[in-house]
């Protein structure tokens, strides 16, 4: 009984297929080859362009790309005109500390144009005025000069510096201070003429 069980389940094993389902056969072993490559395909695509993508980022964090013209080309004139700037000499006198000052007001300008400069305003305007706060002088040119600085009416408008405060010898300083910070002592004859030194 057992044999012919047997025996009749190797026949149905044994018998020849028909082509129709041999060919159905083989096409769903095809189908199942081409799922199975293409699924692999597809995953080692991914994993290549993810390992792309994260050496691009690392790369890019160390790295830039910077676009440049490989050429410049500048346009210029091929002739210019340039004003000629003389050469303008300046005279640098190094001068020892002041000695002590005798009077309030020779403090005054010591105090007003500081310790470097004390010496240099003191002799500057020792001769042009002699340190007399009402000395005063009219030039060629109808101006006039007046007190301890010389204070010229060409700056009688600027503030502090009007006749009325000029006759205050303290304030004909402040003013001869206002001027200086402004244009250094070239102002004053005594010290473009070289007069200064020999009060020094």
């Amino acid at each position: 009984m057992i044999d012919l069980a047997i025996l009749c389940y190797i026949e149905s094993r044994h018998k020849p297929r028909s082509m129709k389902n041999l060919l159905k056969s083989k096409r769903k072993d095809g189908i199942k080859v081409k799922l199975i490559v293409g699924t692999v395909a597809t995953v080692f695509t991914f994993i290549l362009i993810g390992t792309a993508i994260l050496k691009i980022n690392k790369w890019s964090i160390s790295h830039r790309i910077v676009a440049r013209a490989p050429v410049e080309v500048r346009l210029q004139k091929p002739i210019t005109v340039e004003d000629i700037v003389p050469e303008v000499i300046v005279e640098k006198y190094v001068l020892d500390f002041p000695e002590p000052i005798d009077t309030p007001l020779e403090k005054y300008i010591c105090e007003k144009f500081g310790a470097y400069d004390c010496k240099t305003a003191l002799a500057v305007f020792t001769a042009e005025s002699g340190l007399r706060e009402d000395a005063m002088h009219i030039n060629t040119n109808n101006t006039i000069d007046y007190g301890i600085a010389q204070i010229n009416s060409v700056h009688f408008d600027k503030p502090g510096c009007s006749m009325k405060e000029l006759v205050d010898q303290y304030k004909n300083v402040d003013c001869a201070y206002t001027i200086w910070l402004d244009q250094g002592f070239n102002p004053w004859v005594g010290f473009t003429n070289g007069n200064f030194k020999t009060h020094l």
